[in-house]
């Protein structure tokens, strides 16, 4: 049934909520700018896991996705138009831009309207990295980001602002 036209309000509504929370530990370089992301720790409540090996796999998934996002991706839009030149300056996270260490665990609870009990996992993983990478950020080197991608020009540039110093001096 579609939403009623008059409130916006359907009875059709995702029937369960999706939640979970991620860590994260960073080494920061304060004179290039360059965050390396040592460590991820993932926890999402899917429900039931039907399948534990396809829900680690999910989580895995959906953290490194978003940890690209957060990390390197960046759209450019002019007037509705992607303007990036191709995608080969669209960059993504290559296996040495992932963490050393990246842990997942599936909270198990029984979702009573959920198939077998279960309920989505692999959107669920991409919700609390991109905070957890900034909070991370701002805990090793008190600078706080508020705009993806954070990149290391970003974080030099908030580092030069915290200084009092133009990012083209040295």
């Amino acid at each position: 049934m579609p939403p009623d036209p008059a409130n916006g309000l359907t009875p059709n509504a995702t029937p369960f909520w999706m939640c979970a929370a991620v860590g994260a530990e960073v080494e920061v370089d304060t004179e290039t700018g360059k965050v390396r992301v040592t460590r991820l720790v993932n926890v999402v409540d899917c429900g039931r896991p039907v399948n534990p090996k396809i829900v680690e796999t999910q989580i895995s998934g959906g953290a490194l996705m978003q940890l690209g996002f957060t990390m390197f991706e960046k759209m450019h839009i002019d007037a509705g138009q992607v303007t990036n030149a191709s995608l080969a300056d669209y960059k993504i996270p290559a296996i040495l831009d992932l963490p050393p260490s990246m842990e997942n665990e599936a909270v198990a609870a029984h979702q009573s309207n959920g198939p077998f009990g279960g309920k989505g996992v692999g959107e669920s993983a991409t919700f609390c990295v991109s905070p957890a990478i900034g909070n991370a950020i701002e805990d090793a080197c008190g600078v706080q980001l508020t705009e993806l991608p954070l990149d290391p020009e970003a974080v030099l540039r908030a580092l030069r602002a915290q200084a009092n110093q133009p990012l083209g001096d040295a």
